[in-house]
């Protein structure tokens, strides 16, 4: 396993970094990107495996397999712009950081924690797609994975229990790693 830098600046330890897991051609953020943005046959084959949850009326209507493709893809491009842009402009001002993107997994988990699960979504389209990861710090946050999320819970479905899974992996792994914290993480070897 390994922590590797999305979007961060140059010599800083601050920014979105992505876990590449040992048995994956990609880390998790490149991955979602790839199967969000660019591959129209993952999302194809997505929908219409879940084709009855996402007619089911969580998202209030029925619901073609082409228009959630092109919802997704909106909903991606948004998203990771987004996270660019509040990781960049954070580790300059420290005003308008990457805390302001991500939430705390549970919704009514808002005390501050050590390695805190968060999950970040947008206010555009469908909001369905999670990009889910472990908080340092203010502007420092470590993606475990992403999902397309078409149910009310994540313990209603494989591909979210499998998210929720390694979320709990990868907080394990740091804590057996010691980055407790922004302090431990600055002195941590990438």
């Amino acid at each position: 396993m390994k922590i590797v830098p999305i979007f961060v600046q140059q010599n800083k330890r601050e920014g979105l970094f992505s876990i590449h897991l040992d048995n994956e051609q990609e880390d998790e953020v490149t991955k979602c990107i790839e199967q969000w943005l660019l591959n129209s046959e993952y999302l194809n084959d997505f929908f219409t495996l879940h084709q009855d949850d996402l007619n089911s009326g969580y998202y209030e209507k029925v619901i073609s397999i082409s228009e959630a493709i092109n919802y997704t893809r909106i909903e991606a491009e948004y998203l990771f712009t987004k996270l660019e842009r509040l990781a960049i402009s954070g580790t300059n001002r420290g005003n308008d950081n990457l805390s302001t993107a991500f939430m705390p997994l549970r919704d009514l988990d808002y005390i501050q924690k050590p390695l805190q699960q968060v999950k970040s979504k947008t206010k555009i389209q469908k909001r369905w797609l999670r990009i889910y990861a472990i908080k340092i710090g203010p502007n420092t946050f470590i993606v475990t994975g992403g999902a397309i999320k078409l149910v009310g819970t994540m313990n209603e479905r494989p591909h979210l229990l499998k998210e929720k899974q390694k979320l709990d992996d990868i907080k394990y792994y740091l804590k057996e790693e010691g980055i407790l914290d922004q302090d431990n993480f600055e002195v941590y070897e990438i």
